[in-house]
């Protein structure tokens, strides 16, 4: 990194000083010339009001010449004592400010600093701490997708590896089930990293101003999205019912797609029904607050309070094994709450026992959709 060259000058290198000296030299040529102005206006008055003679003249002058001198002098001194005194009060936060950032530069995160007036230096003292607990929560979640992302990568790579390395060796007979259970591990595998690819573009757009959205039947979209299923329902033996009243939202089409794609999903994948009665249900209707509200609700496990809580957390999973059996990533939902939050929605779980329903709700409003409120 090129460092600035730095300009001669005859200014002190401190801040504090430089611009002490600067107020100093306006001020003691302020009141210099002050003092020039009263002391001829003086000399002039009393000429011409009393009689002196010229010695006792010459004595006056001399001595409000020498006053004016020394009263200039000791305003001087102490109005730049006074000066460098409030001047440095006002500076301390700014020292603050660069210790913190030099912390900062070492890789130590600052404690918070605490502005002491609603100035805006005290305004700058909050926004650096809202800054720098923003790149604590970055640098934590970054810290925790990569330990998540090599704890998720390393128990199938080491499979593949394991069982590739004994074909090799000819301890292992290759078979048509071995080979499709090879498959299925690296189709999940690529899976998830196009997940992540999905939550890296959303992360991104969350970044930006807008991003693209139209008007859009909600009906039509949820019926494109189920039509992509029908070959899975038919293959699970597992029943569907919708209803979807019609309303049309503002909406990123793609966006809202993956949402119910992946609510789907998530519903097939864990539906628990011995007898295969009890139908997966979409439902879509407006709410009395002015949010249209779509569910996707099927029998299944029951999830506990606070896998509630945590169900939307990236690369969270309720029960490890049995989702890498059936090939979850702990994505599919994460993705969802993060392209519900950019139509500025809402996302949850509603548990019932052995019937849970995940739903997301969308602002009808235009107004609502494009400020966020």
């Amino acid at each position: 990194m090129s460092r600035l060259k730095r300009q001669k000058t005859w200014l002190p290198k401190g801040f504090v000083w430089r611009l002490s000296a600067i107020n100093i030299l306006f001020l003691t040529i302020s009141i210099a010339i002050s003092g020039w102005a009263v002391y001829h206006t003086a000399c002039f008055l009393v000429e011409g009001m009393t009689s002196f003679s010229e010695t006792r003249q010459k004595q006056f002058n001399a001595t409000l010449f020498q006053y004016l001198w020394i009263f200039s002098l000791i305003t001087i001194t102490f109005g730049s004592v006074l000066h460098y005194y409030f001047v440095n009060k006002l500076i301390r936060p700014l020292r603050q400010l660069i210790d913190s950032t030099q912390q900062m530069k070492q890789g130590t995160f600052p404690k918070p600093l605490k502005p002491k007036n609603h100035d805006e230096v005290g305004e700058l003292m909050i926004h650096f701490n809202e800054m720098v607990s923003q790149l604590q929560y970055n640098e934590t979640e970054r810290k925790k997708m990569i330990a998540d992302i090599s704890h998720e990568l390393r128990t199938p790579l080491a499979n593949l590896n394991g069982y590739l390395q004994a074909l090799k060796n000819g301890v292992v007979v290759g078979n048509t089930e071995l080979y499709d259970a090879l498959l299925q591990e690296s189709k999940r595998m690529t899976m998830m990293l196009e997940q992540l690819e999905q939550l890296k573009e959303w992360d991104h757009l969350r970044e930006q101003s807008f991003i693209h959205k139209e008007r859009c039947q909600i009906d039509k979209v949820t019926d494109q999205s189920v039509r992509m299923f029908d070959w899975s329902l038919k293959e699970a033996r597992i029943p569907l019912k919708r209803s979807i009243e019609k309303q049309e939202l503002y909406m990123n089409r793609e966006g809202i797609h993956q949402v119910l794609s992946n609510l789907l999903d998530n519903a097939i994948q864990y539906y628990r029904d011995d007898d295969g009665r009890n139908p997966i249900q979409i439902e879509g209707k407006m709410m009395p607050n002015d949010m249209y509200r779509v569910s996707v609700t099927g029998p299944s496990d029951d999830i506990s309070k606070e896998d509630e809580h945590r169900i939307f957390e990236r690369f969270y999973r309720i029960d490890h094994s049995r989702n890498r059996a059936t090939g979850g990533s702990g994505l599919g939902l994460a993705i969802a709450k993060e392209i519900v939050d950019q139509h500025h929605g809402k996302i949850g779980l509603e548990r019932g026992g052995k019937h849970n329903s995940f739903w997301f709700e969308l602002p009808v409003s235009l107004d609502r959709t494009i400020a966020g409120k």
